[in-house]
């Protein structure tokens, strides 16, 4: 994970107001609602990220087996910083928008009236590279196979410098003068551009618009209140958003054009309820469900560890599934653990930020279940079989995560295996092995590196887990 160096200073704060309290006998299984030293334990969670600066606004969200147990807000959502947040904020959801889409696209496969497996020639007969289109199906638009380059690398430029919303035919010639980076279905590499086509797609087989569908699909079976930015950027109970740059906290301007690959905006108290709807059979079915969370996985049997838009993974041992939204730094998390029945909501109004909604969102569910963050020191297994993971390892480049190979190397008297860039004349990073291929790493300790294997049993690529869930590139050995 990487974010701002001031976030020391939060490590402290946070060890001091949150994690000296004695931890709680309880396990989150047996608590109808939070006891009060877990919600003093989240309350300084918020207090300490907000009081550290570099930030807006936060909101924070907790439901149990459909209730909302905790939802309370730190700071403010106007450049003035006079408007307290409050629970009927809308915050952007950036990515976590890819989510519900993809839960729009499985309900219109429930209804036939699309297959994941169809083409993209099919389902967009004007798509204006047709080699692509004949090669690229749905279910490669939601799970980042489909080996398209990122709109946003060049659209998202584009309109910063002149603030013209991008036409379908700005969208088209970009895919038209792209080459894929790999052909589809055969690796992984995070990608706005498969969203914003299944937007499309969903308002192409159905006649209607995206606005449309989300209010049928999403909002009226379940009496949530997700809705486009273009809908609510003048509402006075939408949050402000901002960047934080050079010590200062700048007001930046909605961006109402996207849609799809982001857009959406939603309470804190909606967004946490909206995995207990998602899972239970009330928008989608339980085995559609199960299905937008299963890895999406290769023919040699690797595991991308990312569903269809769905970022799946484990957070100190429990099974967890959700997605994050933002840019430079995480802006809206929504984590949900099935077999706990807690889903958690963190939503922050600045970019750019200490406050990184997934850090802030990790410490939150530490405190939900009653642990501490985890001391890999004491966690590691130092005998282990080290020369199955060396090597080099490859990627593709990638607007948020940056390009670069990695190696996995060991030193002489030192069990410890250590990831380093490919060429670097550094030491590399130490990982500390915990079992299962899994391994962390001292910076962020609720972080995983975990290896996969292919269907021979031999390691074969890395994925990268930031607090739980699955997000980073996709490294090939």
């Amino acid at each position: 994970m990487n974010i701002h160096k001031p976030l020391l200073f939060v490590f402290l704060l946070l060890v001091i107001l949150v994690f000296a309290c004695k931890e709680t006998n309880e396990t989150p299984h047996s608590l109808p609602s939070l006891q009060p030293d877990i919600i003093h334990k989240i309350d300084s969670i918020g207090q300490a990220f907000h009081g550290a600066g570099g930030v807006m606004g936060i909101r924070i969200a907790v439901a149990k087996q459909g209730e909302i147990v905790y939802n309370n807000g730190f700071g403010y959502i106007d450049p003035e910083g006079s408007i307290p947040v409050t629970a009927e904020n809308y915050f952007l959801l950036a990515s976590v928008s890819k989510l519900v889409g993809s839960a729009m696209v499985h309900k219109l496969v429930e209804e036939k009236q699309l297959s994941l497996d169809q083409t993209l020639q099919e389902l967009l007969p004007d798509f204006p590279n047709e080699d692509q289109g004949r090669k690229i199906l749905l279910k490669h638009l939601l799970s980042h196979t489909s080996g398209l380059k990122d709109y946003a690398d060049v659209i998202d430029s584009v309109y910063q410098e002149t603030r013209i919303d991008p036409t379908l035919e700005d969208y088209y010639h970009f895919f038209q003068a792209h080459e894929l980076d790999f052909e589809p279905g055969t690796s992984y590499n995070y990608s706005n551009s498969g969203f914003i086509l299944m937007a499309m797609i969903i308002e192409k087989v159905t006649g209607n618009t995206f606005e449309n569908e989300l209010d049928r699909i999403i909002n009226q079976p379940t009496g949530l209140r997700l809705k486009l930015i273009a809908e609510r950027a003048s509402d006075e109970r939408t949050s402000s958003i901002f960047e934080f740059e050079k010590d200062s906290l700048i007001h930046i301007p909605h961006w109402t054009w996207i849609k799809g690959d982001g857009g959406m905006t939603a309470t804190s108290g909606d967004l946490v309820l909206f995995p207990f709807y998602w899972s239970d059979g009330t928008i989608i079915s339980e085995t559609s469900f199960e299905d937008m969370c299963t890895p999406y996985r290769f023919n040699d049997g690797v595991s991308t560890g990312y569903g269809m838009a769905v970022r799946t993974g484990e957070f100190e041992g429990e099974f967890c599934v959700g997605h994050t939204g933002g840019n430079r730094t995480t802006m809206a998390v929504m984590k949900y653990y099935p077999e706990l029945k807690t889903s958690v909501a963190v939503m922050v109004n600045t970019d750019n930020t200490p406050a990184d909604a997934l850090l802030v969102e990790g410490y939150v569910s530490l405190a939900l279940q009653g642990k501490q963050s985890p001391n890999l020191e004491q966690m590691e297994i130092t005998d282990f079989d080290a020369d199955q993971y060396l090597g080099e390892y490859q990627t593709y480049k990638n607007r948020y995560y940056g390009s670069g190979n990695q190696s996995m190397v060991q030193y002489p008297d030192d069990p410890h295996l250590y990831r380093k860039r490919s060429g670097s004349d550094s030491k590399g990073q130490k990982l500390f092995f915990l079992g299962d291929h899994s391994f962390g790493y001292e910076s962020f300790p609720m972080d995983r590196l975990i290896f996969e294997t292919d269907t021979s049993g031999n390691v074969a690529a890395f994925n990268t887990y930031w607090n739980g869930l699955r997000k980073g590139r996709f490294y090939r050995k």
